[in-house]
């Protein structure tokens, strides 16, 4: 074999092996930020009565590290990925570690009852995170969660770095924080004073780091370095062993593995108490599903890329619920050692592997970590994170962009602080499902109101209808809606239909059409809002006309009781036929059907202004009585003649692509049809068919001719009859424009 083909050979291992080393070393870096993690976690959650259960919650937050990451990195489609226990979710179990506890110590149980209890409250809450983020991942719902209001969502983070913050002072005094100003007071006691220095010495060490170096190195550098010099000064520095002893957590030993199920068989475990925490531990399994999704959104925006959201629920959720069983703690994918992954050169699924090897490897070794581990160190990483993410959720956030909406979080921030995550959340979704109806209601449901003066039906009708419409046009109001109409925005509606009709005075409304076609539905609220209008209505002589309505709205108004034969108000399919019922009930009104008060022959008379007699020009034309359904033009056939109709009513219709005639206008009593493509010399673009017995005059482009060489003044009274219609048509047209614009 040639030595070209050796090294074709060789490279490829070379390349897995460079690839396989950068992998190792992205996952030993972050595996080293996820132990650190995980020591702050612990000690944040047991504290107080329950600190003895530090060694055991830091090898339940390492399982679940390890548990978490190997399933989230070999499934994952954001890859390299890593996962573990995220920063809010543990603040919420902090506080469901409390109450717990607080639960348990009401009834005098020891420290080891309410350590496990502590622990199976935490695994449940772990398996119903599992249950939750698989469920929504199997019936295809990660959609709907994108859904979540932001200001509840920078509530839930706000209020999470503040819990990580004062937890951070908590974890150095070993007191606990609550509204009294008389648990602060170990803040400013000199007891613990050099250790809150140190502690925030290293947060300002953390955020000056990071302008000197990349983002993934700080914090593994800061702890190492710290936890270095802490050791050396405290250990070298330090004789006296209790002076020595309080910089330090309690010593645990080595570390040890615990087991849900065997704990509740043999331990006494108060279901009481744990079913009185479930908001806590709803909180929990909601927290987590909610910063599973921050971190999923994030990540995705960072590497550019989509993920498959709800295959990310249901991996998420398997590995949650292998966690509960072996006694790890509720974690997911993490967007913090996703990208300090990423930047620290990790490429492929074996890095995330790799974070869980090293976590495991300690886990498994037993080394007692919280013994070399300066408590100072700790608060500061938790007071550290904290305000991170208080920065994220209020500073840096889409909800910093509107005073309200940060108003809103912040809000919902206090009330979790000091209420709790139940009571928040409720608060959270009221406010900004009000907010959101409140801003929704200001945009109104009226997209255009018009009146038959600026906007007709497309009906053509006699002069003298046209004329009458035109006059009588303000008494008919048309109100184009869109949107969803609810309680917010019906209430508007009604209002601004009654200043309508009270304001105009001169011609009193009489019909007002409501367009329903763009509204894509209405609650209960808004049709109690129209009833109201309704009587309103009724009391005014005005009435309501229904275009557009879908099979649910109709069925609403008519159990309401807004159709029937006592009432004046009426419904149509659509817009146009809603305006022609109210221009046929105008006409009506004033005694002017169908049947003009001119006949043909006088109408053609006063259109030539006297000029011209009917006599001269009958002779060239054809006289046609056309029954109900028979064409009088044919889409695409020439333009040989022009019509003018003396009686009865034509449909100018199109075939759409399906087949389908469409209906465009129609024209009733005396006017002229097919004049446009007559002088344009182009095939008929439409459809004219007769909708009722109808007389029409025709007039051929030969008789036509033959006028204006036998009678140039005859010909010259249509040419200006036909440039008059079609001007009051342009006129009419350039209004309605004008007014839709």
């Amino acid at each position: 074999m040639s030595l070209l083909a050796n090294l074709a050979l060789k490279r490829p291992r070379n390349i897995e092996a460079s690839t396989l080393g950068r992998d190792a070393l992205a996952g030993t870096i972050s595996a080293i930020v996820n132990i650190a993690y995980c020591i702050s976690f612990s000690a944040l959650i047991f504290q107080g009565s329950i600190a003895a259960g530090f060694p055991l919650g830091l090898a339940a937050l390492i399982m679940g590290t390890v548990v978490t990451g190997v399933v989230v990195a070999l499934t994952t489609t954001l890859v390299p990925a890593d996962a573990g226990p995220d920063t809010p979710a543990v603040a919420v179990m902090s506080v469901l570690a409390a109450t717990v506890a607080a639960g348990l110590a009401a009834k005098g149980a020891s420290a080891e009852t309410m350590v496990i209890n502590v622990l199976v409250a935490i695994s449940v809450s772990t398996f119903l995170t599992g249950a939750l983020l698989f469920g929504v991942g199997a019936l295809k719902l990660g959609q709907w969660l994108r859904f979540v209001p932001y200001p509840v969502i920078g509530g839930f983070l706000a209020a999470s770095g503040w819990l990580l913050i004062t937890g951070g002072v908590e974890v150095i005094t070993g007191t606990n924080l609550t509204l009294s100003p008389s648990s602060w007071l170990p803040i400013v006691s000199m007891d613990f004073a050099p250790q809150i220095g140190v502690g925030l010495t290293f947060a300002l060490f953390i955020v000056l780091l990071r302008r000197w170096m990349d983002d993934f190195l700080t914090l593994p550098i800061a702890f190492i370095v710290f936890v270095l010099a802490m050791d050396v000064i405290l250990f070298g520095f330090v004789s006296d062993e209790s002076a020595r002893s309080v910089w330090f957590l309690k010593a645990v030993g080595a570390l040890q593995l615990w087991w849900p199920i065997e704990a509740m068989v043999t331990h006494d475990i108060d279901w009481g108490v744990m079913a009185r925490s479930s908001a806590e531990i709803g909180a929990v399994c909601g927290v987590t599903a909610i910063s599973m999704l921050l971190d999923v959104s994030s990540l995705e925006v960072a590497r550019q890329k989509s993920a498959d959201l709800d295959k990310e629920f249901r991996t998420n959720g398997l590995a949650n619920l292998l966690a509960s069983i072996l006694g790890g703690v509720a974690g997911n994918l993490s967007l913090n050692n996703s990208l300090l992954l990423q930047q620290a050169g990790a490429v492929t699924r074996l890095s995330g592997v790799s974070v869980a090897i090293v976590c495991g490897l300690v886990l498994f070794a037993g080394a007692d970590i919280g013994s070399i581990v300066p408590k100072a160190i700790l608060g500061g990483m938790l007071a550290y994170l904290g305000v991170m993410i208080l920065i994220e959720a209020l500073v840096r956030s889409p909800a910093q962009r509107s005073g309200t909406d940060l108003g809103l979080a912040i809000a919902i921030a206090i009330v979790i602080c000091y209420f709790g995550y139940l009571l928040g959340v409720v608060i959270g979704v009221i406010g900004a499902c009000l907010l959101f109806a409140l801003s929704y209601s200001r945009i109104g449901v009226i997209r255009r109101h018009l009146t038959r003066y600026e906007f007709s039906s497309n009906v053509e009708r006699s002069p003298e209808q046209t004329r009458l419409l035109h006059e009588e046009g303000k008494r008919v109001h048309v109100f184009w809606l869109s949107g969803f109409i609810f309680f917010g925005s019906s209430n508007g509606l009604f209002e601004r239909i009654k200043r309508v009709i009270e304001e105009q005075k001169e011609k009193p409304v009489g019909y007002v059409v409501l367009d329903f076609s763009s509204v894509q539905g209405l609650d209960t609220s808004a049709v109690l809002s129209l009833v109201k209008l309704r009587n309103f209505c009724e009391e005014h002589k005005v009435a309501l006309v229904f275009s557009g309505l879908s099979d649910t709205m109709r069925a609403a108004f008519e159990s309401a009781g807004f159709f029937g034969a006592t009432r004046p108000h009426q419904k149509f399919g659509t817009r146009n036929e809603a305006i022609e019922w109210c221009e046929d009930m105008l006409l009506m009104y004033h005694e002017v059907g169908d049947a003009s008060t001119h006949s043909f022959e006088s109408w053609l008379q006063q259109e030539f202004e006297g000029l011209i007699d009917f006599a001269r020009i009958a002779p060239f034309m054809e006289h046609q009585v056309l029954d109900n359904g028979e064409y009088l033009f044919k889409q695409g056939e020439p333009s040989d003649s022009v019509v003018f109709q003396a009686s009865g009513c034509v449909a100018i219709t199109i075939i759409d692509e399906h087949g389908r005639p469409i209906r465009l206008r129609r024209m009733i009593g005396h006017t002229v049809v097919g004049e446009m493509g007559f002088y344009r010399h182009m095939p008929r673009t439409a459809n004219v068919v007769a909708e009722e017995p109808t007389v029409v005059y025709r007039l051929t482009r030969d008789a036509f001719d033959r006028m204006q060489e036998e009678d140039p003044a005859a010909a010259a009274a249509l040419h200006k009859l036909i440039i008059r219609l079609l001007s009051d048509r342009l006129e009419f047209a350039n209004r309605e424009i004008s007014a839709l614009l």
